[in-house]
């Protein structure tokens, strides 16, 4: 990086990522947030004995974003060159800014447990459910009869 680069990215979290690039980003961003929080207010995710997983998004943001720094750290112990500009101190800087970015991933990041997830995958047990809130705005005779069976 030129000291320009540096000062923008210290100052301003601004990097090389062309305008429009950097637009559809943010714009994906929320999209996802507004899916966040569709699911946590219209969605009910059940294990096969019948509790309920409560806030399944944030506790999968959680799970990839401590991942995702596991293994960083295990690249960088390896000596193995990522993405041009990626250490682990600016990673660290991006995940807290996806974190801050939802107050609900925020709150469970800082309760997680002590030892990080090395796990990228979202497990689910086998016979879990995700049916429909009886609040659900458009709840048609559809959306009662089925459900999602993994």
């Amino acid at each position: 990086m030129t000291p320009v680069q540096q000062r923008l990215w210290k100052e301003f979290d601004r990097n090389d990522i062309p305008g429009d690039e950097r637009r559809a980003m943010c714009y994906a961003r929320g999209i996802a947030l507004n899916v966040f929080h569709w699911i946590r207010t219209y969605c009910i995710v059940k294990t096969p004995d019948g509790q309920i997983i409560d806030d399944l998004p944030s506790k999968h943001v959680v799970n990839l974003l401590d991942a995702l720094l596991v293994y960083k750290s295990k690249a960088d112990k390896r000596s193995l060159k990522g993405a041009p500009h990626c250490t682990l101190p600016k990673l660290k800087v991006q995940v807290l800014n996806v974190i801050k970015s939802d107050s609900l991933v925020e709150k469970l990041w800082k309760e997680r447990p002590g030892e990080p997830s090395s796990n990228l995958r979202l497990t689910l047990d086998k016979g879990c459910t995700v049916g429909w809130k009886d609040d659900m705005p458009i709840r048609t005779a559809i959306h009662r009869k089925y459900s999602i069976v993994f």
